[in-house]
Formats: C-alpha cells, sequence, structure tokens
C-alpha cells in the first residue's frame, strides 16, 4: 500500500497531484463540477508556469553559482547536493513510505478535529521535509514508535508555526485562504519573527526599501523588470569577477540580467493564474463549512507549495542578493564544513518568510536572511556527517562515494534549525527532555488559540508600521464607530 502511494506521488509529481487533490476539495465543498474543474485547471497551470520559470532560472543560476565557488577557492569537507538527496534518504526506510499513508490522516484528523485551520495535505508534497527527520532517527535508533512521535510532533510545531505565519504570508503576497507550509521554512520563522522585532527596535522598518518605495523614487527603474536587470547584472559581474576581461564572461553577465528581468516580469503573471484558481474554493468553502459542524466558526485554509513566492520581485531580489554573503559566511564561519552549493539558487524560497514579515523590505529582509543563514549553515554543519553515513546505507552513490573519499555530502533541507534541535532532544532518549519540549509545544500552542488574532495583528503592525490599520471590532462597526 505504501509502496503504491509512494510510485503514485513520484510518478505524478505535485504539478499533477495538487490539482487532482483542489478538485477533489471543490467537489467536497459542494461547488459545481465545471466550476471545480476550471479550478484544478487553473492551478495546474500555474504550478507548471511556476516550474517553467523557476527550472530555467536555476539553470541559469546554476553554472554563475558554481564559477562563484570556484572563483572564491572554498574547499570544505562537505559539499550541499540538494534536496534530492535528503528526499532520498527519506523514502529510503519502510518508515518513510509508511508516513506518506499515516502523515496524510494525521493531517487530515487534525483539520477535521479543529487542532488547526489549515488543511496540510494540499501540499502533501514537502512531507518528505518532515520525513527525512525520522527516517534518520529510526535509522540511529531503530526505535519505530519514537521516530514517528518524532514525526508527528514536527509536524504539529510546523503546523503551529504556519497558523502563526499564515496571514502574514498571504496577505503579503496574494493568496487569501492560503499557507506555506513546507517544514524546511517554518524552521527558520521563529528566528525571524524575533529579528524582525529588534529590526523595528534599531530603525530598520523605518528605511524604504520595498518595491513601492524603490518604484516611487527610481521611478521606471524601479519597476520589476529593471530590478531584476540590475540585480542580474551585479549578480553576473560578481560570478565572473575573475573573467571579466573576456567576452564570453561578459555574455554570461547578460544572460543572467536579462533572465533575472524575465523572471520578475512573468513571474507575478503565472502567479496570478495560480491564485485565481482558488477562488472557487475560498467561495464554496465558506459556504459549506457555515453550515457544518466542521467549521461554522473558521476558514478553511489550504496549504501551498512555497514556490508561489519565488519571483516577487522582493522576494527574489533579497534571495539573490544574499548568495554572495552566504559564499563569504561558509569561509568565515568557525565550525562550518559546508560548501553551500545547491541551496543557492534556491535562496528565493528561503526568504519568503522574512521578505513577508518586513512587508518587502530588502534591506531588513536581507539582514535577516544572512544572519539565520549563518545558524541554517551551522545545522547542515552538524548533521552532515550522520546523513552522509545514513544516505549510503540507503545506497545513495554520491554518499557512498563522499565516504570513499573522506568527504562529506548534505542537503539543506537538513539545515531547519527547528526541526533539528527537535531531533537532538529526541535523540537522547531522555523521557524528561522530550516531555519538556513537548510541553513547550503544548504551552505555546495554548496560548496562541487564545490569543490568535492578537498575535497574528501584532505581526501585521510589525510587517507593516505606519501603514498598519488596526481592524474595527464588529461590535464597533455594527454602531458606526
Amino acid at each position: 500500500m505504501f509502496d503504491t502511494l509512494k510510485l503514485v506521488f513520484d510518478t505524478f509529481g505535485k504539478d499533477l497531484m495538487v490539482p487532482v487533490m483542489i478538485f477533489v476539495i471543490c467537489m467536497i465543498f459542494k461547488a459545481p463540477a465545471k466550476k471545480a474543474f476550471s479550478s484544478a485547471v487553473l492551478v495546474g497551470v500555474g504550478l507548471k508556469g511556476m516550474t517553467f520559470i523557476t527550472t530555467e532560472f536555476g539553470a541559469v543560476l546554476s553554472p554563475l553559482v558554481q564559477q562563484l565557488i570556484a572563483t572564491t577557492g572554498l574547499n570544505l569537507k562537505a559539499l550541499d547536493i540538494g534536496w534530492q538527496a535528503v528526499a532520498s534518504v527519506a523514502y529510503s526506510t519502510d518508515i518513510g513510505m509508511m508516513f506518506i499513508g499515516v502523515g496524510l490522516v494525521f493531517q487530515i484528523v487534525l483539520w477535521l478535529v479543529k487542532w488547526t485551520d489549515i488543511f496540510m495535505p494540499s501540499d502533501l508534497w514537502n512531507n518528505y521535509s518532515i520525513i527525512v527527520w525520522g527516517s534518520m532517527f529510526y535509522a540511529i535508533k531503530a526505535n519505530l514508535a519514537v521516530a514517528f512521535v518524532l514525526m508527528l510532533f514536527i509536524n504539529v510545531v510546523t503546523l503551529l508555526i504556519a497558523e502563526v505565519m499564515q496571514k502574514r504570508w498571504s496577505t503579503y503576497y496574494h493568496y487569501p485562504g492560503c499557507a506555506m507550509t513546507a517544514p524546511h521554512h517554518m524552521g527558520d520563522a521563529p528566528m525571524y519573527l524575533v529579528l524582525n522585532i529588534i529590526g523595528n527596535k534599531i530603525g530598520l522598518d523605518k528605511i524604504k526599501a520595498d518595491p513601492a518605495s524603490i518604484k516611487k523614487k527610481f521611478g521606471f527603474m524601479g519597476e520589476p523588470m529593471y530590478i531584476g536587470l540590475i540585480v542580474g547584472l551585479l549578480l553576473g559581474v560578481v560570478g565572473n569577477i575573475g573573467d571579466l576581461n573576456t567576452m564570453a564572461a561578459w555574455g554570461t553577465v547578460m544572460n543572467v540580467a536579462i533572465t533575472c528581468s524575465a523572471v520578475m516580469a512573468i513571474f507575478p503573471k503565472v502567479a496570478g493564474l495560480f491564485a485565481s484558481g482558488f477562488t472557487v474554493l475560498t467561495d464554496y468553502s465558506r459556504k459549506t463549512l457555515k453550515k457544518s459542524k466542521y467549521g461554522a466558526d473558521r476558514e478553511f485554509i489550504v496549504s501551498v507549495n512555497d514556490a508561489l513566492g519565488y519571483g516577487e520581485t522582493a522576494t527574489l531580489t533579497t534571495g539573490l542578493l544574499v548568495i554572495p554573503v552566504c559564499v563569504l559566511l561558509a569561509f568565515i564561519l568557525p565550525g562550518n564544513v559546508v560548501v553551500p552549493l545547491m541551496v543557492l539558487p534556491s535562496l528565493p524560497y528561503m526568504v519568503e518568510v522574512p521578505v513577508c514579515l518586513s512587508n518587502g523590505n530588502v534591506i531588513k529582509s536581507w539582514i535577516m536572511a544572512c544572519i539565520v543563514f549563518s545558524a541554517k549553515i551551522l545545522m547542515a554543519s552538524y548533521w552532515a556527517g550522520t546523513f552522509t553515513e545514513i544516505a549510503a546505507g540507503a545506497g545513495f552513490e554520491a554518499a557512498t562515494q563522499a565516504l570513499e573519499g573522506g568527504t562529506l555530502i548534505i542537503g539543506f533541507i537538513m539545515s531547519n534549525c527547528t526541526a533539528g534541535l527537535i531531533t537532538m532532544a529526541f535523540l537522547t532518549m531522555n523521557p524528561v527532555i522530550i516531555i519538556a519540549v513537548v510541553a513547550i509545544y503544548f504551552v505555546l500552542y495554548v496560548l496562541f488559540r487564545k490569543n490568535k488574532s492578537s498575535v497574528r495583528e501584532y505581526i501585521e503592525k510589525i510587517a507593516l508600521g505606519d501603514k498598519y490599520v488596526a481592524p474595527v471590532a464588529p461590535e464597533a462597526a455594527a454602531n458606526g464607530q
């Protein structure tokens, strides 16, 4: 059964599985079949369009990143080889395949019993980011029960963080009724929430560096298309700094520049297609839930893929500007053993949280992202040895070759600081430590559920600053105040 589920997900992928999930959910909420089908197609077209864009952009960025690494002479023991290695390890054990089915049921039950308002199965694809921790734990401790508890616990922690972030992320990226729940991004959010508050205390929120302010200050040169051109030009020059006396290098520079420009110009249009696919789901979910015991007093929030924010102007700009700093940090951070390679083109995904928290303030987001990356690369360094051994045991050839050559591999999904720390606690097998960690979660969960609106509005206020407008209480609205 679990092998079949894995085969289905591997065969069809997220670009097909998500539209199918959307169609099924729309039908459950009693939307007409024609509208449900139209929504599913729009979502599928949007996702596939995003895949085209990110794949093409990655093909342009990857050689540039490799050139940047080669130019700097960065040579450390562990090599970042991408998320594929992590997924391979995640599904290498029976427990990994079992969680595909068990995790799906668990996430549905969490929504049905109103533990969360987020319907996480709609982004089932990213469950590998949870599974890998359970697979690693099981490989180390051979304890099936505790490994499952670990995965389920990371799942609920991820959902709690995602609920805290939901309004800010969906508001900034213009996806109403949606939440980004990718565990490898939500695991960074606690650090970003703290840094965002500190940033405001020292005045970073006063810097007008969001796309709208940039456009107002620089006119047509502040348009996303031209911002992409300038950022791409700078990145291309940095990546080819040692070969700028050659025509080939300038050809690469201009190609990177025009590609960045194209992504920033095209991505919002594709994202608009995807967002329009949720209109039917939002409308009919609200109508149906009002009459249902499962949702008379709640909103149906759909879990969506992190690709939705990739090409937004401030997000892409921040992600690209972080790349050179990440290479520098890999050089100078004591204790780091990882060469950040495959993660660098993916940095726009990783900065969605700070960008939305700062409401698109590129400078503030950039500073926060650089600080958090420092913690992430050290977390990746901590797990590199264990991950390589387990990946080799799973038959991952790159890991076997690495061990034979005295080197290591890692995927930056393993830099999830929240999940990494939780796994460390569980690996102690100390009941006191594990119970303490779980107790902290329950305390935070209860506090959030009791103060959900206040917490989200505080995050909105921190993000928007002077632009923040407090919501009008229903009683005041009824009295015309």
